[in-house]
Formats: structure tokens, sequence, C-alpha cells
């Protein structure tokens, strides 16, 4: 330094320092967060494949540290946010970011469209849509979470909102523009439809945090594999009849080692035979659970009590549901719409006639009413 100015050299050193105590996170430690991600996001693709009848890939992540303030003036539009919350094995929460049009192709690919039928903006029925989709997403990536730390891993019910980053961060307490975010984003494709990225957003401190318990998990495993593997080595192996015989007999032992080395059996190998998959895509997987009951329940309606009604319940009391007579009624399968028929009675009992069999679509409208 001359005359109190700084050189060029001494001006980027400086940069440096200050870029590494801003990044504070080790490569090490990147890399484990990178590998969970991609493990958990591994399972959630597959959940969405299951859901959407698509193919999906998502790539390794990438993983970053920004400020959420940065992001914030990136993503000005409206945007599909899903706020996971993490209560049990770890303690934070993260958000996931979906673009406004991947958004738009997943929700129509819900309610039975193609994927190319996309609304300018997303509504309620389409956010009901994707509320389901995320649902089963988080839930398979928190499960795949719970094996790789071996440990539950408990979340609190997933939050979908179409909403601004901006907006979020404001109306949430959780988040502070101020502070200091990780970035990870992951490349997704579904089918054709969708080539895009998805990012997730998450504290610095709650992403350490986790790194930790998933080392200490790995060595409490580590260190009980050692444990085992030491005792069994100290155990000497049960002497069978045929061991007190060979030390009875010195030799016998090495004799009937020399035999079999120089006998070679030889056998035809049996391969089963391979039968082709019936039409329709219903394999062998569908017989394991053909025989597995489910519970069938008609409703004739619905109604909205007070707990006051309720309470003045008695014999003879009529109660008013939302249901014409002669309306079709519904039949639910373990609580979910299926079809929509008509009570008919056969030989004293009541029974139930299908008229028709519910699309996507209408299972969506029914889970909103």
């Amino acid at each position: 330094m001359n005359n109190e100015i700084l050189s060029q050299e001494e001006i980027d050193s400086l940069l440096e320092s200050e870029s590494r105590e801003k990044e504070d996170l080790t490569p090490d430690e990147k890399d484990v967060i990178g590998e969970v991600g991609n493990i958990s996001m591994g399972a959630a693709a597959t959940a969405l494949h299951n859901i959407l009848e698509k193919p999906v890939q998502i790539t390794t992540p990438q993983v970053s540290i920004t400020s959420l303030s940065k992001v914030i003036r990136e993503q000005q539009k409206p945007l599909v946010l899903v706020e996971v919350g993490y209560v049990s094995g770890l303690e934070g929460v993260s958000l996931l970011v979906v673009e406004e049009r991947d958004a738009a192709v997943i929700a129509d690919l819900m309610l039975g469209g193609e994927g190319e039928d996309l609304v300018e903006e997303i509504g309620e029925m389409q956010l009901s849509a994707l509320s389901e989709a995320m649902n089963q997403m988080i839930g398979s990536a928190s499960t795949s979470m719970s094996q790789i730390f071996n440990r539950e891993i408990e979340i609190s019910p997933p939050r979908t909102e179409y909403i601004t980053l901006e907006d979020k961060v404001e109306s949430s307490s959780k988040f502070s523009s101020d502070e200091e975010i990780v970035q990870i984003s992951f490349r997704i494709s579904i089918g054709e439809l969708v080539d895009s990225t998805i990012v997730q957003l998450a504290p610095k401190n709650f992403l350490k945090d986790m790194v930790k318990k998933l080392v200490a998990g790995q060595l409490s495993l580590i260190e009980g594999a050692e444990v085992k593997n030491e005792k069994e080595s100290k155990s000497p192996p049960p002497e069978s009849e045929e061991t007190r015989e060979e030390l009875k007999s010195p030799g016998k032992s090495e004799k009937k080692e020399v035999e079999e080395t120089n006998t070679v059996k030889a056998q035809k190998m049996d391969f089963e035979e391979l039968e082709p998959q019936p039409k329709g895509g219903e394999g062998r997987s569908i017989e394991l659970i053909r025989d597995i009951p489910l519970q069938l329940t008609v409703r004739l309606g619905r109604a909205k009590m007070t707990i006051k009604e309720i309470l003045e319940l008695g014999k003879g009391s009529i109660i008013e549901l939302d249901r014409l007579a002669g309306e079709d009624v519904d039949l639910l399968v373990n609580g979910k719409l299926i079809a929509k028929g008509e009570v008919v009675v056969i030989e004293e009992n009541f029974a139930f006639r299908i008229k028709k069999i519910i699309s996507p679509m209408e299972r969506i409208q029914d889970i909103e009413t």
C-alpha cells in the first residue's frame, strides 16, 4: 500500500476474502446438499410421473448462495410457491418455486387435459390440482429423506400459493428479504411439454444443520456396523459334526479339500420362460393388489350445521341435505368420488346403479366443494 491507495492485487484479494465470507458453505457441504436434493427430487419426479402418466426427468441440482432480495428482483411476476415446513427430524422451512407456465401445464394434465390448453392465469381449480400434485411430490421426497437420514422426517402439510415472491416474503414471518439464502436449481422436463427450471430456496443455517445431522447419522451407522463386526469376529464359529470328525482324524480335511479341487460338477442352467405382458399395461403388479378390500360409500348429500344445532338433534329431527329429490347421488371408494348414479331397491335391499364414471376434472371440483 502506497499513500493509502490500494493496488489492484490488494483490491482483488479483499473481494475474494469478502466472497469467501459470504459463501460460508464448504465444497463438501455443497456436495452433500446437492446429493440430498438429487435423491429426494428423484423420488418426487417418480411421484409426478405416476400422477401425470408422462415421462418426468429432474437433473442433478446446482447449489449456490444468494440473497433473497436478489431473487425477488429477478422474479417479479406471480409464481407457484410451495412452502414446506420441517417439524420433526429436521426443523426449518423451504420454498419450492415453480414457473407459472410449468404450473399451468401440470394443472392441465391433472385436470385430464393434454397439457396444451393453458389458462392465462391460474385460478382456484388449477391451484387445487397443483396442490394435490405438489403434496404427492413433497411427500415422496420426505419419505426419501427419512431413508437417507436414517430417522423419521416429518413435514407439515405443504402450502401451495399463486403469488409473487415479494408478497410471499412480506406476508411471512419465516423469511426476510435481507437474509442470505441457498438456491438449489433443478432442470425439469415433462415429456415434450416442459423443459424448464424449478428452484428450491432454503435458509443457509437450516441446510448447514441438515448436513451436520446427516453426517452424524452416517457416523453412527458406521460405528454400529463396526461394533457388530467386532462382536462377530470374537465369537468362534460353532463346531459341526464334520468339523469335530476332522479334528479327530488329522490329514482328512486336506485330503477332502484336494478331492473337491480336482472334481468339477457342471449342470445345465434352467431359465424361466418369459411371458408377454397383457394388453392395457396390466402386468404382475396389478395381480398383487386385486384382493385388497376397499370401502364403498353411497353419499346422498351433505349439510353444514353448528355445534348447537347438532346438540339439539333428537328422535324425529329432519336434516335437509344439499341435494334435490331425484338428483344423482355419489359413489365413493375409500372416501374418493368415483361415480354417480341412483339408489334402487332389489328384493327389499337398497342397491346403487351406476350412471356415470367421474372424470379427473369433476373429482377436483368435488375436492373444492
